[in-house]
């Protein structure tokens, strides 16, 4: 048995040794320092500032610990006075599947036990494919299955353990030099959300706000400024990015984190963005998700009311009588120095024995300060509405009069205001109405009525409709 050289082998659950890359390595511990921004539609641009010693002349750099959603053609690399010769993305993975497909067409040695003897013995056999399986040429016969643990003297060029921004530089001399990334990618996301808790006459509210950040890009970012971006941003990027170009792509697990209690400064407006910088440093690891205060706790003046719109279809006769439960709507207006993003607000109060209960949610629009919010958490379930046709006639064509009523009834303990609305076609006239409008908006009529505890009150209008 002849002794065994030195050599890469792949066994059937993995590699057990591999060789080094040739280029000099830039990797996180390089990092000078690190900046990021996360849009709301799921992309982040990265800064990423790393220092190496590099030779007069041409110096060949491997950028590890990049996004492997990295967007290519996005990539801007500041160095400097550096001329940059040539950058390209290795994201051709090492993994025992690659080695076997690199190896077709070629003949090539297996070490498999031999359990008479004791020892190993060494097996040549060709590769002719890796599709679905190992099929070898062995013997002058055809094998299927791979015949022991696959053995390399070396790795096959290109094989890189993670993905890589390959860059070859000219350097004017031999010297410590900062070489700045830049780069757009995807898995990078954030959203707001909030939690409000209503007083107990539902008069005042009082918000906190969270922002929570996702990292599914592929890479680990550490001690990395933190900037975040509120608004829309066009994004025609093609979704090409180096994890999909990759071999396999990383399975999405969320991890949920403690959140500090520092808050963001106020926003600075960028074009038609907002964005919002943590004071302090944040770690943001592949595969998680956290929470961190976004502004400080805030308290608004708030107004609950009853609201139900109704607007079918006004031009025939209907018997029909409508029974509904109306939605409650909780609204404040944002007198904070600061605009609202969107996101989910979970809502709160505090039950007769003091103890906090959720009663409901709703998303929050983007919402500018000195501008008015309004959530529906849900509905109310001890006031009911039933709307009926009382008269309908056709005055031409495209012209009818009717007349409706709206019976409101409270079976709660304590007064309720009612907000009803109706929206109407084309050019139209309250005629008269048992309650007076409180104004007209986007083509609806609305009233606001206070209805008394467990007492009802029925609101009757008549309305004249031109449809053309």
């Amino acid at each position: 048995m002849s002794k065994i050289k030195p050599a890469l082998i792949l066994g059937a659950l993995g590699l057990f040794s591999f060789t080094a890359q040739a280029e000099n390595t830039l990797n996180a511990t390089h990092q000078q320092q690190l900046s990021l921004t996360l849009y709301q539609n799921g992309l982040g641009f990265v800064r990423d500032t790393r220092r190496t010693d590099l030779s007069k002349g041409q110096n060949d750099l491997a950028f590890e610990d990049v996004s492997t959603q990295l967007i290519p053609d996005s990539l801007l690399i500041n160095t400097k006075g550096i001329e940059v010769l040539e950058r390209r993305f290795a994201f051709d993975l090492l993994t025992p599947q690659a080695l076997l497909d690199k190896a077709v067409g070629k003949t090539v040695s297996f070490r498999k036990f031999n359990s008479v003897t004791g020892k190993d013995d060494i097996i040549s056999a060709k590769i002719l494919s890796t599709k679905n399986g190992v099929i070898v040429e062995r013997d002058g016969q055809i094998q299927v299955g791979q015949p022991g643990q696959l053995m390399l003297e070396k790795l096959p060029q290109g094989l890189r353990a993670k993905p890589a921004l390959l860059a070859s530089l000219n350097a004017p001399k031999k010297a410590s030099f900062e070489l700045g990334l830049a780069y757009l990618s995807n898995g990078l996301k954030w959203h707001s959300s909030y939690s409000a808790e209503l007083s107990p006459d539902g008069k005042s509210v009082n918000l906190r706000s969270w922002a929570n950040l996702t990292n599914t890009s592929g890479t680990d970012y550490k001690n990395a400024t933190l900037s975040l971006a509120a608004g829309q941003i066009n994004k025609k990027t093609v979704r090409k990015n180096v994890q999909m170009m990759a071999r396999s792509a990383p399975q999405t697990m969320m991890a949920m984190d403690s959140a500090p209690e520092r808050t963001a400064s106020p926003p600075q407006a960028l074009g038609g963005l907002h964005l919002y910088s943590l004071p302090h440093k944040v770690d943001l690891a592949h595969k998680e998700t956290k929470q961190v205060q976004l502004m400080a706790p805030m308290s608004f003046k708030s107004k609950r009311v009853l609201v139900r719109q109704f607007g079918p279809s006004y031009n025939a006769i209907s018997h029909q009588v409508l029974a509904v439960h109306p939605n409650i709507e909780v609204s404040f207006t944002n007198a904070s120095n600061a605009p609202l993003p969107t996101g989910i607000v979970r809502l709160y109060r505090k039950d007769q024995a003091g103890e906090l209960q959720f009663v409901g949610e709703d998303r929050l629009k983007a919402t500018p300060k000195g501008n008015e919010a309004k959530l529906h958490p849900g509905q109310s379930f001890d006031v009911t509405l039933k709307r009926s046709q009382t008269e309908f006639e056709f005055n031409g064509k495209h012209s009818f009069e009717a007349a409706y009523k709206v019976v409101i009834k409270n079976a709660k303990d304590t007064a309720e205001t009612m907000r009803v609305s109706e929206a109407f076609p084309g050019q139209w006239k309250i005629e008269k109405s048992s309650h007076k409008t409180t104004r007209r908006e986007n083509n609806r009529a609305i009233w606001e009525i206070n209805v008394p505890a467990n007492g009802q009150k029925t609101l009757s209008y008549e309305v004249n409709v031109r449809t053309r």
